[in-house]
């Protein structure tokens, strides 16, 4: 199992906080985290490597947006 962090930051829906977790790989991360975010946006992160970031729009479309590798 990896470590994974879900980064929040300071929002008019809630403060800044961080909330790790494990997960056997990035699809059970994003299940977590998809999960853990339901009402905010958040980065994903694998150690110091951002693996993505969680935007909730107004429309509350989940929308996972990946980095260049």
């Amino acid at each position: 199992m990896k470590t994974y962090t879900l980064k929040f930051s300071d929002d008019d829906i809630g403060v800044a906080r961080r909330l790790e977790f494990k997960a056997s790989d990035m699809t059970g991360a994003l299940v977590i985290a998809h999960r853990e975010a339901s009402k905010r946006s958040a980065e994903l992160w694998e150690g110091a490597r951002k693996l993505c970031s969680i935007r909730r729009p107004a429309n509350d479309v989940w929308m996972p947006a990946s980095l260049k590798a």
